[in-house]
């Protein structure tokens, strides 16, 4: 919980304005709030890149989360943030590791196809 220095009053840790006041918590950059001791990866490029180059629907869907990281950082939803950074980065690891079980699998069939021939 964060107490707000101008009134006092209680709010939750991921509101960046004061719900009584409506007073800045955390320091501001610009028209961006965010918390000076947070970072949020939003896994952009590795979405992106999934999408290219491994599986092209479970991508789509690493993109959408990782787009909506910033965007939840700059309304002060920071809780928010987090999650949408830990399900763009799962995604993007499904889309990989499904990349990977159809390499395996082209592998084993090659291998399987090649000692049935004589």
């Amino acid at each position: 919980m964060i107490y707000c220095s101008k009134c006092g009053a209680q709010n939750e840790d991921n509101y960046y304005k004061c719900v009584k006041c409506e007073a800045l918590l955390h320091e501001s950059f610009g028209d961006m709030p965010y918390r000076v001791d947070e970072y949020v990866p939003d896994y952009l490029v590795w979405s992106i890149l999934a999408t290219l180059f491994c599986c092209l629907p479970i991508g789509i869907v690493a993109i959408v989360y990782s787009s909506q990281v910033n965007t939840r950082l700059r309304a002060g939803e920071i809780v928010e943030a987090r999650e949408n950074s830990r399900k763009a980065k799962m995604w993007c690891l499904i889309a990989v590791g499904s990349w990977g079980v159809v390499v395996v699998l082209a592998i084993v069939a090659a291998i399987l196809g090649a000692s049935f021939m004589p």
